[in-house]
């Protein structure tokens, strides 16, 4: 007897383990819930139905004004509008924008971010803080910032059909990540990426007539760049008349610019392209006015200089502070 009820036990675990091993087969995988928001609903605000989401969620929103901002720390959550007029307007969170993504592998759409307003004067729509972010077919109006993505080398950033109106999208600022895809997005004024392979593709860039942005796109420590199908404007009143785009840092991808369109609205003639990498980009198509070249090496060197001369100064302050430091600890 007390040698045999030792091995029942074990069967009946074993035949309960199979069962629900076989029942989970058969569960199929977890579907998304939606949890909905609006005026309506039992979760009036968009970060109401947020907080009450879980990983893998869809957070619907009703049309209507809410002046709600988002902190995103789940992961894999959808935040969607159920219809046109979904806005959000006039208040930030963390003193950064009016959507801070924290969670992982979020996505964006069908929304209007509005009147991003901080006091450091760069309220964005989007801060994408944690990795990999989807915006398609978000409106950006009257904030002073459209997207700013922090670093993360293993994220990506794929932004579409952003809106075409005036005062939209503004600038895109996009630090040390994987990949940025930005496509048919029209109406910001400012790409500045510094992605290990940023790629463009039928974009309008566009200062307007009261735009003053110093450069429409720019790499500012390298990576790769395929920009296609784009126009690009410099306006009256931008804030430099260098070039439209200019190329920086250490190339370690495809450079390429394949019919894009150079609109140069101020008077004074200038490059398309100003390229400081030393690598020769593919270059197809590409539509610039008489006055105006497709791409120039100018200022390559006397820029090589300068930042040598800045990097040895650099070295040399810290080298002396070291220095002073060891002196100092010696005299303890």
């Amino acid at each position: 007897m007390k040698s045999g009820f030792p091995s029942v036990v074990l069967v009946g675990l074993a035949a309960i383990v199979i069962v629900v091993a076989g029942m989970t087969a058969f569960a199929g995988p977890v579907v998304a819930r939606t949890v909905p928001a609006g005026p309506a609903r039992e979760l009036k605000t968009p970060s109401a139905a947020l907080a009450a989401a879980e990983d893998g969620d869809i957070v619907l929103i009703d049309p209507g004004e809410y002046f709600d901002c988002l902190s995103i720390q789940r992961n894999r959550v959808t935040i969607a509008g159920a219809g046109a007029g979904v806005v959000f307007t006039d208040r930030t969170y963390e003193g950064k924008a009016l959507v801070v993504t924290h969670g992982n592998d979020i996505v964006l759409r069908d929304v209007t971010l509005q009147r991003a307003r901080v006091p450091d004067g760069n309220g964005a729509g989007i801060r994408a803080e944690g990795r990999n972010l989807t915006v398609a077919n978000v409106r950006f109006v009257n904030d002073q910032a459209g997207i700013i993505a922090a670093d993360s080398p293993a994220s990506t950033l794929i932004v579409s059909d952003t809106c075409d109106g005036p005062h939209c999208v503004r600038a895109i600022t996009v630090g040390a990540i994987a990949r940025s895809t930005i496509d048919a997005s029209k109406g910001g004024h400012q790409i500045v990426s510094d992605a290990a392979m940023t790629e463009l593709a039928g974009d309008r860039i566009t200062d307007g007539p009261t735009g003053a942005s110093s450069y429409q796109v720019m790499l500012e420590q390298g990576g790769g760049l395929v920009m296609e199908g784009s126009e690009v404007e410099k306006g009256p009143k931008s804030g430099n008349t260098r070039c439209a785009i200019l190329l920086d840092g250490t190339i370690t991808g495809p450079l390429a610019f394949r019919r894009n369109r150079f609109e140069n609205d101020t008077c004074t003639a200038m490059p398309f392209i100003v390229n400081w990498t030393g690598v020769k980009p593919e270059l197809e198509g590409n539509a610039v006015r008489a006055k105006d070249a497709v791409v120039s090496t100018s200022g390559r060197w006397l820029h090589a200089l300068r930042e040598g001369y800045l990097g040895a100064k650099d070295g040399a302050r810290h080298a002396a502070g070291a220095a002073v430091r060891k002196v100092k600890g010696w005299r303890r």
